[in-house]
């Protein structure tokens, strides 16, 4: 999770989070959220992704991406 550039401007999210596959050294998902319902929404998906990613065997990791 990090800050925006925009953090001032009103229509920006308050912060960005993003789900990183450290395997392949890619985002595989992200998002910006502008209230803590938004969070909680994007940590649920973003789990719920991870544990699906953990059961990719390793050399079928490629494939997996996007």
């Amino acid at each position: 999770m990090f800050e925006t550039l925009e953090a001032g401007s009103p229509a920006a999210p308050l912060f960005w989070m993003e789900l990183f596959d450290l395997r392949v050294d890619a985002s595989r998902d992200s998002r910006g959220c502008h209230n803590m319902s938004d969070a909680v929404a994007a940590f649920n998906d973003f789990a719920s992704q991870a544990s699906r990613l953990a059961e990719v065997p390793p050399c079928d990791i490629g494939e997996a991406v996007g």
